[in-house]
C-alpha cells in the first residue's frame, strides 16, 4: 500500500516538455553573459489579472537542480499571509532568517510580502539593501510582482535586480500593453533577459 502524498510539500508534476522549458529558462538565467552574473531576477507578468506562476516554476527549477534559491513575493495587494516577510525585512522588524520559510522537499526558501506592506517603499533604498541581503544568504533570488502596466511595482524593482523576465499570455496580452511594459522597463534601465509566453496551463520559453 502506497504512502499518501503530502500536497503541501511535494511539488506538482507537470508535462515533461514544460519542465524542459523551465530547465532551458534556468540555464539562460544561470549562464547569461554580461557585466555581472545574474543572482537576482524579477519575473513580471504583463497585462494579467492573476499571476502566471512562472516565477514559482523558475525558482523550483533552480531548487530541483540543487541550487540554493529564494522566491520573494513583493505583491502585498494579493496576499492574506500575515507572517513576517519582505517588507518586515525592509523596515528592520524582521531578519533574513526570520522572514524565510523553507520548503522541506526542495532547497527553496519562500518569502512573503509580510505584515508591514507598503508598495511605495519598494522605491526606497531599503529595498536595494534587502535584495543584497537575500542574495548573500540564499545565492539566487527570484522576485515576483504585481502585473505591468497596471501597477508600477516592477519599475521600482527592476533597476535593483540583475535581470528581468517578461511574461506574456498568448491570446491574452494586448500588444500595446506589452510594448508599453517593455518601454517602461527600458526607461528605468532594466536588463530584460527575455520573454516567456504562457498559454492556459502550458508555459513555453521563447
Amino acid at each position: 500500500m502506497s504512502a499518501p502524498v503530502d500536497q503541501k510539500t511535494t511539488p506538482p508534476r507537470t508535462d515533461p516538455r514544460i519542465d524542459e522549458s523551465f530547465r532551458s529558462l534556468r540555464a539562460t538565467v544561470k549562464f547569461a553573459t554580461g557585466e555581472r552574473p545574474i543572482r537576482s531576477v524579477l519575473v513580471v507578468d504583463v497585462d494579467r489579472e492573476t499571476p502566471s506562476g512562472v516565477a514559482e516554476r523558475l525558482a523550483t527549477a533552480f531548487a530541483e537542480a540543487g541550487d540554493s534559491c529564494v522566491l520573494i513575493d513583493t505583491d502585498s495587494r494579493a496576499t492574506t499571509d500575515r507572517d513576517p516577510g519582505l517588507f518586515d525585512l525592509m523596515s528592520g522588524s524582521g531578519s533574513v532568517e526570520s522572514v524565510g520559510r523553507t520548503d522541506d522537499s526542495l532547497r527553496l526558501v519562500r518569502v512573503s510580502p509580510g505584515t508591514a506592506s507598503y508598495p511605495d517603499s519598494l522605491a526606497g533604498s531599503q529595498f536595494g539593501n534587502a535584495v543584497e541581503s537575500l542574495v548573500d544568504a540564499h545565492g539566487v533570488a527570484v522576485f515576483s510582482c504585481a502585473s505591468l502596466p497596471r501597477f508600477a511595482d516592477a519599475l521600482a524593482i527592476a533597476p535593483r535586480v540583475d535581470a528581468v523576465i517578461m511574461v506574456v499570455t498568448s491570446g491574452g496580452t494586448r500588444r500595446p500593453r506589452a510594448i508599453d511594459a517593455r518601454d517602461a522597463l527600458d526607461r528605468v534601465g532594466a536588463r530584460i533577459l527575455g520573454v516567456v509566453m504562457v498559454e492556459g496551463q502550458k508555459r513555453r520559453f521563447w
